[in-house]
Formats: C-alpha cells, structure tokens, sequence
C-alpha cells in the first residue's frame, strides 16, 4: 500500500512498511524548512544590517541546501519514495543565496579588516563533506578544561591560514607552530573548542587537508572536539547557560555527521527560540538571568532590527538547514 501525504509543500511518498521512522523525519524536516523560510523573510527585510559573523551562517546554509537540492536533483533520488515537486528547497536556496551577495556588498562597501580576513569563507557558499557516524565517549577529556584563550590569537590563527592558503608555494597551508599547539590541545571548552573544530573544518573547505594535514589526524580531531563538545552541549542546554554557544556547538558537528547532536529534544527547543512575531533569534528566549553576561564575545555580536542577533541569528539559519537536510536525506 502506497501512503501519500504533504507537508511543507514538499510531496512525500512512503511505503507504508517504513511509516514510522519516514513520517518523523519528513515532519521534522518539513518544520526545519519552514522555520528557516521565516528567518529568511527577516533577513531580506534588511539584508545590509548583517554582519560578518552572521552572513558566514547564511553560507553554510547555502552550502546544505545545495547538497538536498542535489540530493532531489540526482538518479539516486528518483529511487526514493521523496520529492519537491514545488521546489521549495530550490527556493529557499536561491533566496539565501540573494540575501548573502546583498549583506556581502553592503559589507564590502565598509572596507572593514575584518572582513578582508574573512572574505574567503563570507564569499562563497561553504560545503563541508558530511558523513553518518557517532560520537566516541573514548574521547572524553577527563581532566579539567578550560574556556579562557586569547581571542587576537585565535584570530590571527585564521587570518595564517587564509593568507597561506592563496599561495602557491611550498608555504602553502602553513600556520605557526604557536597556532598549531593552540589549536591541537585538548583542555579547550565552549567558544574555544568550537572554534578549533571550525579552523579545521575551514582548512578543510579550502583545501589545506591532504596537504599539510592528514586526513586520518583531522578524523581523529574530530572524534575529539565533537565528543567533548557534546558533552558541553547537554550542560549547557540542562543549564540554559548560552544559546548561542549552544547552536555554535550543534551545527558544526552536525553538518560534518555527528548523529547524536540531532536529539528530538534538542531540535524542538531551537524552534521555540525562533521570535514569535519577527521570525529571527534574540535574547528573548533566554531567562533573565542568562540575557547580556552570556552573549557572544569572541567576535562582536550585531543587534539587528527588533533587537534580533546576527550572529546567533545565522547560526540558527545553518542549523535549520542542516536539519532540513538530515531529516530529508536520512528519511
């Protein structure tokens, strides 16, 4: 018996034998794009009010909605029971990609340095290879880990590894060996975890790993930094401690195939951080007591329109995404 329904505008068919499981995750992933529709409506109502940090969300977006658009796209969908009749995903991906090249000019157009450091990764959608695995618990750092680091150093660890990537000689993808240790040790949490899993995964993106990095080393590094960081991810959301943390630490493992960070618990929670009425992602959400002393601070968090956050705003839109993705993908 064939069962045909939709939802989200997207027109699903699943055998019935595989009911279950299929529905769940058509449903989640119906509400993933919707929620990501809306947040994207707010971010064209003003696309030049987006700072860097929040446009690199909008990239990684892109870069997940490509790899569904495809995942429909190719003969291998056609052997599945799931389509887009209507192209929502085409969509939503075409008006993301609308939104970042408006928030790029308007960037752009300030001439600021940070920018120019980061031009790379803010120009282009990000594509990260993804793959279906788990988190180690072998990996958990028992000793005591720290959050504290120097935010130029980590900065200027970035800023080596695009300036080296764009050269063509023998010093190309080379980082100091002062970023290397940083970057490698394993007492990091919080901000300063995930961003040693986010240099990797950029080094990554532009082509520094199978160069000067080993492909099995970054495996390794991975397992490391995602385990650990799914152990400071329940804290932090049992705690309420920081949702922008939080939505750093679930979309950067996930995207790259951590399957535990796509808790049911976990995903909901994010839909209900979503503005009732103005579709972004602010302090409204958090209790009082965790509102200002817990926002962003590594880089300098933009408020937007009503008190909208860009940074966390643009985690959120490539989380959903990726969510979208999974849940479709792994149906």
């Amino acid at each position: 018996m064939l069962i045909i329904y939709t939802l989200f505008s997207l027109t699903c068919f699943v055998y019935s034998s595989a009911l279950r499981s299929s529905e769940l995750h058509i449903h989640s992933g119906g509400r993933a794009l919707s929620a990501l529709q809306r947040l994207l409506n707010f971010f064209e109502s003003n696309p030049k009010n987006l700072n860097v940090d929040g446009l690199y969300g909008l990239r990684i977006a892109q870069g997940q909605l490509q790899a569904l658009e495809q995942m429909f796209k190719s003969a291998e969908s056609k052997r599945t029971h799931l389509t887009d009749h209507n192209q929502i995903v085409s969509m939503l991906l075409t008006q993301t990609e609308r939104i970042a090249n408006i928030s790029l000019d308007a960037l752009v157009s300030e001439q600021t340095s940070y920018l120019n450091q980061f031009f790379l990764v803010a120009s282009k959608p990000f594509v990260i290879e993804y793959e279906n695995r788990r988190i180690d618990k072998n990996f958990i750092v028992l000793s005591q880990r720290s959050s504290q680091f120097d935010e130029d150093d980590s900065d200027q660890c970035f800023v080596q590894l695009f300036e080296s990537s764009r050269r063509v000689d023998i010093q190309k993808c080379t980082i100091s060996e002062s970023c290397w240790s940083m970057l490698t040790d394993q007492i990091g949490k919080d901000y300063r975890l995930t961003h040693q899993l986010l240099w990797f995964l950029i080094a990554k993106n532009i082509g520094c790993i199978n160069q000067k990095f080993a492909t099995q080393h970054l495996n390794r590094l991975e397992d490391l930094f995602c385990t650990n960081i799914y152990e400071d991810a329940k804290l932090n959301f049992v705690n309420h401690i920081n949702q922008d943390l939080f939505l750093e630490q679930v979309l950067l493992c996930s995207m790259i195939g951590y399957q535990d960070f796509l808790r049911s618990d976990w995903f909901h929670a994010v839909l209900t951080w979503q503005h009732p009425e103005y579709d972004c992602f602010s302090e409204e959400s958090e209790q009082s007591e965790y509102r200002s002393r817990n926002r962003r601070h590594l880089l300098v968090e933009q408020e937007m329109d009503h008190g909208c956050l860009a940074h966390k705003s643009g985690l959120a839109a490539g989380l959903l995404a990726t969510y979208s993705r999974v849940f479709l993908q792994e149906y």
